[in-house]
């Protein structure tokens, strides 16, 4: 009986083990269709590009990765953080994908590499309300202009307006909502920005602030996602991702969510000249 009772509990003790066996090993066997994280990095003060609303990260780039990733197959998470440290931290690999509203530009191209275009940009001089500046006036006269720090837009004061013997003072922010503050406050007399942020702002801000000029730069400038150096396997993803949004409407859709009015254009968009990131055959497209 004691022999019998043993036997007994040694098969018993043998199956649990081979189901334990067989559950480990489905286990195992379905992580190799986990979907791999890519890590994000946003500056999040940038709206309608990104923002934070409730704790989350929204816009138009967030959420359009994030149709993106669902596309692809991957997941991703974003990691908040200044727009002068992005390229940085791409560089040294604490993000995967730089993702705000980020001008392609061929400086920047010989440190990163960039997606193909989805958004073609026009820049406004913003003034409060009851300024009587022309953009033409804000840009110059010795007036002091508010621009956010390590952007094109900086770049553009400095090299176009400054550079061109234009009498202006740039004053310099980390973030483009605290340009903003100042300019409400009477800190400074224009701020030079994005259209869709100041077009923002303005209608958040209806009675304070107003856009007092547009520029159309030249060559014209455009947004790109970024990834590091040399990973043409992420780029060739993000890639087929944003034509594949734009394909099914998805893109559209984003974009409207938060700028009911805006004209959506062809994606991918013009090219600029001198981004080796876009040489032909371009990684992700079909030619």
């Amino acid at each position: 009986m004691d022999c019998v009772f043993w036997y007994d509990k040694l098969e018993l003790t043998m199956r649990v083990i081979c189901i334990l066996l067989i559950a480990l090993a489905a286990m195992l066997g379905s992580t190799a269709t986990w979907a791999k994280t890519f890590v994000a990095g946003i500056e999040p003060s940038f709206p309608p590009w990104a923002s934070m609303d409730h704790g989350k990260v929204v816009g138009i780039a967030p959420d359009a990765v994030r149709a993106i990733a669902k596309q692809q197959g991957f997941d991703v998470k974003f990691r908040s953080m200044s727009f002068s440290s992005l390229i940085p931290a791409l560089k040294a690999g604490k993000i995967d994908i730089l993702v705000t509203g980020l001008t392609v530009t061929p400086e920047r191209a010989q440190q990163i590499d960039f997606t193909v275009p989805w958004w073609q940009i026009k820049l406004d001089v913003m003034v409060p309300a009851d300024s009587d500046l022309t953009a033409e006036q804000a840009l110059g006269n010795g007036h002091t202009i508010g621009v956010q720090t390590g952007t094109s837009n900086y770049d553009y004061l400095k090299n176009q307006v400054a550079g061109q013997g234009k009498d202006i003072n740039i004053k310099t922010y980390e973030q483009g909502t605290t340009a903003l503050q100042d300019l409400l406050i009477g800190r400074i007399d224009a701020q030079f920005l994005d259209d869709d942020t100041a077009q923002k702002f303005v209608a958040d801000n209806p009675d304070k602030v107003k856009i007092a000029g547009k520029i159309n730069p030249q060559p014209p400038q455009v947004y790109a996602l970024g990834v590091a150096k040399g990973n043409t396997k992420l780029l060739k993803q993000l890639n087929a991702g944003e034509v594949a949004i734009y394909k099914s409407g998805q893109w559209a859709k984003i974009v409207h969510q938060y700028m009911p009015n805006a004209e959506v254009s062809e994606v991918p968009g013009e090219m600029p000249a001198g981004i080796d990131s876009y040489k032909t055959p371009i990684p992700g497209l079909s030619q």
